[in-house]
């Protein structure tokens, strides 16, 4: 998922971020550490996660979607990203791009 997607959805994150990592003003916390905890709001039972629901849920039953050309990331590039401070482990939660 684009981290635009993200702040398209930005009421749902607001949401999320005060639900699950007690941030009620996103603009006083770094990107450094904002960007890490926002993409892991999918992960949790939030706005976020039914947002991506409904939506998944709403293209299925459009017969027109037509989905956007994607190019998947090789498991070397993903385990590499687990390596980095945006995507790696986070105060005990999982990696995001854990493969098995």
């Amino acid at each position: 998922m684009a981290v635009s997607w993200f702040f398209e959805h930005l009421d749902d994150v607001l949401s999320d971020m005060s639900m699950f990592h007690r941030i009620d003003h996103i603009d006083q916390v770094p990107a450094s550490r904002f960007l890490p905890l926002m993409v892991r709001l999918g992960l949790y039972d939030g706005a976020v996660l039914h947002a991506v629901r409904t939506e998944a849920e709403s293209a299925q039953s459009d017969s027109h979607a037509v989905a956007p050309e994607s190019i998947a990331a090789s498991t070397e590039q993903l385990a590499h990203l687990n390596t980095t401070a945006l995507y790696g482990p986070l105060n005990g939660q999982p990696r995001l791009f854990d493969i098995g």
